[in-house]
């Protein structure tokens, strides 16, 4: 998601005398396109901003900070940063151009964050660096507010792409020699509700499949409870959709999946898992998975192992548990300890390994 809104800032600002260059250095104007979901993203963007610091001594050079950390952290970046130009959530950056004019003419700092005023009806001016396959976005926003995630908070709730702008932004593309799409959403298996009609988001991928030229379809994040049997059956039944389903389980304990508000058991998530094998020929899964949540004991840790072992994913993403303002588990005892988050941590990679080169053999 936030590849493509760089993407889509660099579409919106090349053209008219602006043009990407190959370093800050180069630059009049540095855009930091920051992530908020994890610390260790936040980190970067702080370290980036210090380097920055010295580069902008004596030089008209403007700095802007977009994206998540922008909208979590507002009129505070100005304060810690007072070099930095402008503040842009993730919901305003169809606004980049007429934002860096003002601050450019004007000559002081200005704050964009909150309640888009529209979404954008076609993104494909985004300058998309592959040739082949295109980022193509179906939703915003989430409206599960799982504990440990301030997604919700920084790109607000749901919101739906109706499917006829969804589906001329693809034949555009598909007109300019693209040929895969990927689908993106915070809950793509959630898209459609709100938007006048009967439409889900199998429809929305049937609707794709038909379209000239395309030759492939993937789409990425799903949530498990919002993963429906309809949806199963369409990816098995059109060609063009990919076997490969990313389904965040976060968690092998029933007890942890409830603290973070996943509202499905570990054992709805086998179950789950057991459908889309059964249904989806030479599927492959793929998943996110988190250590060291509040109260995560041995014994939950060992669930999560377990349920990796038995799921064999082809492909793992594993995060520590770090608190997020304001989400809900940011106000519970962060008790398990870094060295045995960091631990944990290495437990699954290590196994993920594992399981990877024997499903290779």
């Amino acid at each position: 998601m936030n590849f493509l809104d760089s993407e889509l800032v660099a579409g919106i600002l090349s053209g008219d005398g602006c043009e990407l260059v190959d370093s800050p250095g180069q630059a009049d104007v540095v855009l930091i396109n920051g992530c908020s979901v994890r610390d260790h993203a936040e980190q970067r963007v702080w370290g980036q901003l210090g380097r920055l610091a010295e580069l902008k001594k004596g030089k008209r050079l403007k700095i802007a900070v977009i994206g998540c950390i922008a909208e979590n952290y507002k009129e505070e970046i100005f304060n810690r940063f007072p070099y930095v130009d402008l503040v842009v959530g993730p919901r305003r950056i169809s606004e980049i151009k007429k934002l860096l004019e003002k601050v450019i003419r004007d000559e002081r700092r200005i704050l964009s964050c909150g309640k888009e005023k529209r979404l954008l009806k076609d993104e494909s001016i985004a300058k998309r660096k592959s040739k082949l396959q295109a980022f193509v976005r179906v939703m915003t926003g989430c409206d599960n507010f799982c504990s440990y995630c301030i997604v919700p908070y920084v790109r607000g709730r749901e919101r739906s792409r109706p499917a006829k702008d969804i589906l001329a932004e693809i034949t555009k593309l598909m007109q300019t020699g693209y040929k895969e799409i990927m689908l993106l959403g915070q809950n793509v298996n959630s898209y459609g509700r709100g938007l006048p009609g009967d439409i889900d988001f199998a429809d929305l991928l049937k609707k794709i499949s038909n379209i000239k030229g395309i030759e492939k379809i993937g789409f990425m994040t799903s949530h498990p409870k919002d993963m429906s049997m309809k949806l199963i059956e369409t990816i098995a039944d059109e060609e063009k959709i990919s076997r490969q389903v990313h389904l965040p389980v976060q968690s092998g304990s029933g007890k942890i999946l409830r603290l973070m508000n996943r509202k499905y058991t570990n054992i709805d998530y086998l179950r789950l898992i057991d459908k889309i094998k059964r249904i989806i020929p030479k599927v492959t899964l793929s998943t996110d998975v988190m250590v060291g949540f509040p109260t995560e004991t041995k014994d939950d840790f060992k669930m999560t192992c377990d349920l990796m072992k038995k799921v064999k994913f082809s492909r793992a993403f594993i995060f520590k548990y770090s608190p997020r303002p304001p989400a809900v588990s940011s106000r519970m005892k962060d008790d398990v300890d870094l060295n045995e988050k960091k631990q944990r941590h290495q437990v699954l990679l290590k196994l993920q390994q594992q399981i990877s080169l024997k499903e290779k053999k």
